[in-house]
């Protein structure tokens, strides 16, 4: 069982959480857009035990301050989604260079493959590919969670005019969240929280004939 803190950082406020193992009090970092004193002393009062940095795509407002907390914490090891760890080494990928901010440390990630499991301590983490806003877009699924990054949103989802967006591709994405069985807290990238049970029911992007109402 994990427990969750969430965070909003760097000036496209993002979402940003710090994932505890109840059991261990392992800890991962999830989506750290921008270095946080916050984060940096909640992380130190349970314990220091950062051992990875996860991320749901390669975007600068998602991984900006990743290097930062690698300095602090150089055992912790960074998982992307395997089609997205060219977006993090190359700026116009990431957007880094389109807003005139540059990703100025590059660090090493660890690829994920869709339905792969990670462990935080005695907890299983499953990464599910979501392409559509990059192509390596992934969502993280333990307990009775879902990150989604910048896939699913609040009775929307994430834009996908940027590089490697495809709006074919989000719509697949979200039919393949939408087939998950049972009930899930989704924590979004950006914006509030919601539930799989309420983004079946409203989000129009998940409804099997939104291409005929688009």
């Amino acid at each position: 069982m994990i427990e969750l803190k969430q965070y909003v950082v760097s000036i496209m406020g993002t979402n940003s959480f710090l994932l505890m193992d109840k059991d261990t009090k392992a800890l991962a970092l999830v989506d750290p857009g921008e270095f946080s004193e916050e984060i940096l002393n909640d992380i130190h009062s349970l314990g220091d035990d950062l051992q990875m940095i996860l991320l749901t795509h390669g975007h600068f407002d998602h991984i900006g301050g990743v290097a930062s907390f690698l300095r602090l914490f150089p055992n912790a090891k960074v998982y992307i989604g395997e089609k997205d760890v060219e977006c993090v080494e190359n700026d116009k990928l990431n957007l880094s260079a389109k807003m005139g901010r540059t990703v100025v440390e590059k660090f090493p990630t660890i690829p994920l493959k869709d339905n792969e499991e990670i462990s935080l301590g005695n907890t299983k983490i499953k990464f599910i590919e979501t392409p559509g806003h990059t192509e390596g877009s992934g969502c993280y699924i333990f307990d009775d969670k879902i990150l989604s990054g910048d896939t699913v949103f609040c009775e929307s989802c994430g834009r996908t005019d940027f590089p490697n967006g495809s709006s074919a591709k989000m719509i697949k994405s979200l039919r393949k969240i939408a087939e998950i069985e049972g009930e899930y807290t989704i924590y979004p990238g950006h914006e509030m929280n919601t539930t799989l049970s309420h983004e079946k029911k409203y989000n129009p992007y998940m409804m099997s004939n939104y291409e005929d109402i688009y």
